[in-house]
């Protein structure tokens, strides 16, 4: 009887023993199983990370962009700007000189004559009443001796 239990131990430790192996067997592909499933994870996660750069670095770029074309719009608006108030003061100083011109002639009766100026189209118009032909045209010769350069409309009319 003895003879038999210990031919059954040398069984069940042999069992053991290969139950062991197989586990050890078990527990180091599943380790090795695991550390597959890591290294993948970690490589979505690395590209995962690049893309979201790129991503980052377009957003940048076109941020950059937006503010390089705002900034330009805004020095396109100023420049116009300047301009139309450049003009607007020549205009201004133009329909000035042309009118204190008149003034001063003694054979002309600027009190009912206005002068218009507009810079853009470089053009004097002269309107109102004056009492004779010569007065018209002398006004003219005024107004185009003091804006060289422009145009000059004469829309005054001869009234007695």
């Amino acid at each position: 009887m003895r003879s038999m239990m210990i031919g059954a131990g040398v069984v069940m430790a042999t069992m053991l023993v290969s139950g062991c192996e197989h586990t050890r067997e078990g527990a180091a592909k599943d380790a090795e199983n695991a550390a597959a499933k890591s290294e993948q994870a970690a490589e979505r996660s690395a590209e995962a990370a690049r893309e979201a750069g790129r991503d980052v670095s377009q957003a940048a770029g076109q941020a950059a962009d937006a503010t390089r074309d705002a900034a330009g719009q805004a020095a396109n608006a100023t420049r116009d700007a300047a301009s139309s108030t450049a003009n607007a003061g020549d205009a201004a100083q133009q329909t000035a000189q042309i009118k204190s011109a008149l003034m001063a002639d003694a054979s002309i009766d600027a009190s009912r004559i206005d002068v218009d100026t507009e810079a853009s189209t470089k053009t004097v118009t002269l309107k109102g009443l004056v009492r004779s032909a010569a007065e018209k045209a002398t006004a003219a010769r005024i107004a185009a001796d003091k804006a060289p350069g422009y145009r000059v409309t004469n829309n005054l009319e001869v009234r007695r």
